[in-house]
């Protein structure tokens, strides 16, 4: 029998693989966190784990299950849904160009509210009702410690706005983002009004905790 197992996923590559997921209790509370939250309006999450325990694979998981190809987890976000799915890979980078470049928003006139714009295009090309825009961003981390040391007034305020954005209850534009630490911790050595704002940002996001058990991990190591 073929072994899918590999230590790392990416989330964009393995799209369409085929690969060993277990959904632990830990993994389904906190799709049920997600969607339950959802429900009462919040769009925008941060799911804060440690090294290895699995959050990519977690998101691919999840969007599997969304999609109908496996149906690891029931997340029922609403009645016969439309879904798209953008997501993105985080890099020590800008995360605003980043969004430029996966929303061919060329120009840098007002770009990032071209780029909001261009996600609401997106969202409004599946339809009329009972629809859904998923914005996977695993390992947001790396954009943090990036715009931590370049342009952080400018890389900050743009995630802040993108979490506003969708937590806009009015529209289905959901959030997911993945780090290993939370928000302020990768503030470290900015000014107190940096650090401020940093928090001020942590405050725009639902932060749930993605940590299984030791156990758990040597579980699923032995199987594969």
């Amino acid at each position: 029998m073929a072994n899918n197992f590999t230590t790392s996923v990416n989330i964009i590559r393995d799209t369409d693989r085929d690969f060993n997921y277990i959904p632990t209790p830990n993994a389904k509370q906190v799709v049920s966190q997600i969607v339950n939250d959802f429900k009462k309006g919040i769009r925008s999450f941060n799911v804060v784990g440690t090294y290895g325990t699995g959050k990519s694979s977690f998101l691919l998981a999840f969007e599997q299950s969304i999609k109908g190809t496996k149906r690891y987890f029931e997340p029922n976000f609403a009645s016969n849904p439309k879904y798209d799915f953008v997501k993105i890979v985080g890099s020590y980078a800008s995360i605003v160009e980043q969004f430029a470049d996966v929303f061919e928003v060329l120009t840098n006139k007002n770009q990032q509210e071209n780029i909001l714009s261009e996600i609401f295009n997106r969202y409004h090309s599946l339809g009329k009702e009972n629809k859904v825009l998923f914005i996977l961003i695993d390992e947001f981390g790396k954009f943090l410690e990036y715009a931590s040391k370049h342009n952080p007034e400018k890389e900050l305020y743009f995630v802040q706005q993108l979490a506003e954005f969708c937590n806009n209850p009015k529209h289905n534009i959901v959030l997911i983002t993945t780090v290993h630490q939370s928000l302020e911790s990768y503030a470290y050595g900015l000014s107190k009004t940096q650090q401020q704002e940093w928090t001020k940002v942590k405050g725009r996001f639902r932060e749930i905790t993605f940590n299984e058990p030791v156990e758990q991990l040597l579980f699923l190591a032995n199987l594969n």
